[in-house]
Parts: structure tokens; sequence; C-alpha cells
């Protein structure tokens, strides 16, 4: 398996937790309400909600599926960085047609396309 930099590795945990919290939503919120307009007393007012929250997100951020998370961006970063290149490409070459002031479609400017 390929590796992956910290910033990549903290990228993939940060949406597997996302993901996390979207299917554990509806507990979230009711943590999230219980615990609105508490300080001290939080932590014994909703105790039980904290739990099943942390309980389900647990079930969600498995090591399994961070594996496969961690598997799936590998398999697809070579995409990213290729449709990146290609944007950047494409950026750079509307900038240089603003700043030469032509246009694209005129016939007197030379294209150069790039070779997939």
């Amino acid at each position: 398996m390929e590796a992956l930099s910290r910033r990549e590795e903290e990228e993939v945990e940060v949406q597997v937790k996302k993901s996390a919290l979207i299917a554990c939503d509806e507990l979230v919120r009711d943590f999230a309400d219980c615990a609105r307009g508490r300080t001290v007393t939080m932590p014994f007012m909703c105790g039980s909600q904290h739990k099943a929250m942390n309980a389900c997100i647990k079930v969600h951020m498995t090591e399994e599926r961070l594996d496969a998370a961690k598997l799936d961006y590998i398999a697809n970063r070579s995409e990213r960085g290729r449709q990146a290149v290609e944007k950047l490409f494409q950026e750079r070459q509307e900038k240089l047609l603003r700043m030469s002031g032509r246009k694209e479609n005129n016939p007197n400017f030379p294209h150069t396309e790039r070779e997939a």
C-alpha cells in the first residue's frame, strides 16, 4: 500500500469523521440541544446523550472504514492531481488571453493545445 502524507491522512480522517457525524446527526443534535445553555452541569445532565453520540461515532469511525477511505483516496489521488493540473493550465491560459487583450476565437492567435 502506498503511504499517505500526514496532511493527506488528516484530510481522510476529517472526511470519515464528517460522514460519521452525518450518519449520527440525530444523536449529535440531541446532545447539542441538551448542552445548549449549560456549562458546569452539562456533563451530569447530558451524559447519556453524550455516550450515545460517541457510541454512534465510534461505530462509523472504525479502523476498517478509515483504511477503506485511505485506499479510496490513494486510488483517486492521481486522477485528482491530473484534474488540478488541467484546471491550473486552463486558468493560466485564460489569464494570458485576458492580459493580451485577444479573444480566444481569434484565428490569428496561436493556440497551444495540451496533449493528453
